[in-house]
């Protein structure tokens, strides 16, 4: 079982989040024309290996080796999206490409659905570990975006694709109850007291979209500017 005070706690984290926004753009955006003339291509290991079937499992660190997954229920909806990895690679890079390319611009508004939608971005990393034909310097690049992406909720960029799925998923619901409630407060101006125990799971949900709400839209917009040529490579 998920507490609010855990998420409250990993997100204290966020205050601090815009300080390293530059040191994104630097590592992740390009800086003028002449970096693409390099022949030294700015990835680590896209220089000795092109694609994913050139490069040994054996010879990878364990951040581009790739892990079987159960995925949370629901994320998956229909059985032929999760049938295969090849499947499951093709509907989570729609996905994301429709929240983080076609609809960055409402990410502040829906914030709930930008840390949902942050769980398709790791089974697009994941899944694209298991495509023999993917680019290396394309996983490299996406894989910058998910580590600036799990600094939202301080994930480790060591921790298992497993792990920050479970974690984004499970937040992303949360926020979109709170979401839900808000709404309906909205639109209903109830006169009468509201009971104390909702109340006060309002308020730690509230605390907690707030919280996410200093840090994370801008340093997202960063990521996946870069992220965005990678996603439309390997999404089909």
């Amino acid at each position: 079982m998920i507490f609010a005070g855990d998420h409250t706690n990993k997100l204290t984290a966020a205050k601090n989040f815009f300080r390293i926004i530059v040191l994104l753009a630097i590592l992740i955006l390009p800086i003028n024309s002449e970096a693409k003339d390099k022949k030294q291509k700015d990835c680590q290991y896209c220089n000795k290996y092109e694609r994913m079937e050139d490069w040994p499992v054996s010879e990878r660190p364990k951040e581009f080796v790739y892990e079987e997954i159960d995925y949370p229920e629901g994320m998956f909806k229909n059985k032929i999206d999760r049938k295969t990895s090849k499947n499951r690679k093709s509907y989570a890079g729609k996905k994301v490409y429709e929240r983080f390319v076609k609809k960055k611009t409402g990410l502040n508004k829906n914030q709930h659905l930008m840390i949902r939608d942050m769980a398709y971005f790791e089974a697009l990393y994941n899944e694209t570990l298991n495509d023999p034909r993917a680019k290396v310097e394309s996983v490299e690049g996406l894989k910058k975006g998910r580590e600036a992406m799990r600094m939202s909720l301080k994930i480790s960029p060591k921790a298992s694709s497993s792990e920050a799925i479970l974690k984004f998923w499970a937040t992303g619901k949360m926020l979109t109850k709170a979401h839900k409630l808000n709404k309906k407060k909205k639109k209903k101006k109830q006169k009468e007291a509201v009971n104390p125990d909702i109340a006060e799971r309002a308020a730690v949900l509230a605390n907690l979209k707030k919280q996410i709400a200093l840090a994370k839209v801008n340093a997202q917009r960063a990521a996946t500017i870069k992220a965005q040529d990678k996603i439309k490579e390997v999404k089909e």
